[in-house]
């Protein structure tokens, strides 16, 4: 028995359904789809005849028909072309056409031929380019110094593109951290920087990983104070993957900013540290007076004095020598971020440096004509006991509310608790552990042999010396 063949006939997709697919794909407006094709059409026309005054587009999506409809006059001999039609033409079109009369006449510009069809499909792209541009604005606009996740989708010479989801943006190699490594369909967080266009008039979305705002937006996601506002950010300094140095302040005398900044355990600067790779994160104390600023900022190194000339914005800072290295950072990093961020341009000497150069009395005489000096007292106090600033890593900030408190000697101060301390007003629980922390590495207590013969109790002497 013969079988039949079975014969697959494709439907032929109509223009009205392509429409809807662009609509789909691109998420474009469909009336925005269609006026773009109008456009097209009625170029391709203008190509030809050089007049579009008297067209229409027809879209008859009864008959899955797309055309111009023009207007024509009846006419013996042809002037305008496009505009005016014989008589026997007419007559073609509609059999008892009179001269002067004006009839409709069909044309299907893409039919003119390649140039017309070329100018069609010139302002389609054109146009739909735009349409695109005028979407991505929309989505992105708003978000520009915002963070975004996104995946990397390729290497073009030192240029990286990465996936945000509705747009392919660029890192150019300023906006990217040195010596980090971009892999293929990696994950990716990236700052929202700009949206530009280039000559070409093409849009582009710029990202960056190398702004400083980069690691501002980081530390708003870590820190909750930060995002509520609690604890502010002044300004960053930045080398990208080298070193940046947060300057921040609290807006609250019992929230200790560098504190929130670290988090219990260094939990909350560890998640920053791991996004940024090698890069080193100094959170530094904002403070009005300059000489406690520039304290702070050259951190880790701890200045042994400061001097500043308000005028010429300049100051000079004398560190211990074993910290010179440490307050320059590697190729002046350090030092370089420190002068941004305090708005001084800073000059390091070691203390040997600064005592040979200090000699002469002709030398401190111009130092002190140079760098603002301290007023003179009258008559310096006499001092009771230990200072507190004897204690390394104890930051002015907190021996000023310490002070405040009349805690101004170390032997005041190591006879406190911690639930005695987090009773003061500015000082949280987390702070008072350091502060106790800092006791412990660096002061030790010894019997006095005196007291325990003529007491017989045993009583703690304050040694102040720092270790080594």
């Amino acid at each position: 028995m013969a079988r039949a063949k079975k014969t697959v006939v494709e439907k032929k997709r109509s223009f009205f359904d392509d429409i809807q697919q662009v609509t789909a794909d691109k998420g474009f407006d469909k009336q925005a789809i269609i006026e773009v094709v109008e456009a097209g059409l009625i170029a391709a026309y203008k190509r030809k005849y050089h007049t579009t005054d008297n067209v229409q587009v027809v879209m008859d999506k009864d008959t899955d028909d797309v055309y111009v409809l023009a207007k024509r006059v009846v006419v013996d001999d042809i002037v305008l072309p496009g505009m005016q039609i014989t008589l026997d033409d007419a007559k073609k079109l509609k059999s008892d056409a009179q001269l002067g009369e004006e009839i409709d006449v069909k044309e299907y510009p893409l039919e003119f031929g390649r140039i017309a069809a070329q100018t069609a499909m010139q302002v389609v792209s054109q146009k739909l380019r735009l349409l695109e541009q005028n979407k991505i604005r929309e989505a992105y606009e708003d978000k520009v110094g915002e963070i975004m996740n996104g995946f990397i989708l390729r290497k073009r010479g030192e240029t990286v593109y990465v996936d945000l989801g509705k747009v392919e943006a660029i890192m150019p190699v300023k906006h990217q951290i040195p010596r980090e490594r971009y892999r293929v369909e990696e994950k990716i967080k990236v700052l929202l920087h700009s949206m530009e266009q280039d000559k070409g008039g093409q849009l582009r979305v710029i990202v960056s990983r190398a702004d400083r705002q980069f690691v501002q937006r980081l530390f708003e996601k870590e820190v909750p104070e930060i995002f509520e506002k609690i604890v502010t950010i002044k300004t960053i300094g930045r080398i990208p993957g080298e070193r940046s140095k947060v300057v921040v302040a609290s807006e609250r005398s019992n929230v200790d900013p560098v504190g929130a900044c670290v988090g219990v355990r260094g939990v909350r600067i560890q998640a920053i540290v791991r996004e940024l790779g090698t890069e080193r994160i100094d959170i530094v104390e904002w403070a009005s007076d300059p000489r406690e600023l520039i304290t702070n900022a050259l951190t880790p190194a701890t200045p042994s004095l400061v001097k500043v000339d308000p005028t010429a914005r300049e100051a000079l800072a004398v560190v211990p020598d074993k910290d010179l290295a440490i307050a320059i950072g590697r190729e002046g990093t350090n030092v370089k971020i420190a002068s941004y961020i305090t708005g001084y341009k800073i000059d390091v000497k070691s203390e040997t440096q600064f005592s040979t150069e200090m000699a002469s009395p002709e030398a401190r005489k111009r130092l002190d004509e140079i760098f603002e000096v301290a007023p003179a007292q009258e008559e310096p106090e006499v001092e009771e006991g230990t200072s507190l600033k004897v204690l390394p890593g104890l930051a002015p900030r907190i021996i000023r509310i310490l002070n405040e408190n009349n805690i101004k000697y170390l032997e005041d101060l190591v006879s406190m608790g911690e639930e005695d301390l987090i009773h003061i007003e500015g000082i949280g629980r987390a702070t008072a552990k350091r502060i106790l922390e800092i006791i412990a590495e660096n002061v030790e207590f010894e019997d006095d042999e005196e007291e325990t013969q003529e007491d017989s109790t045993v009583s703690q002497e304050l040694d102040a010396d720092e270790k080594a």
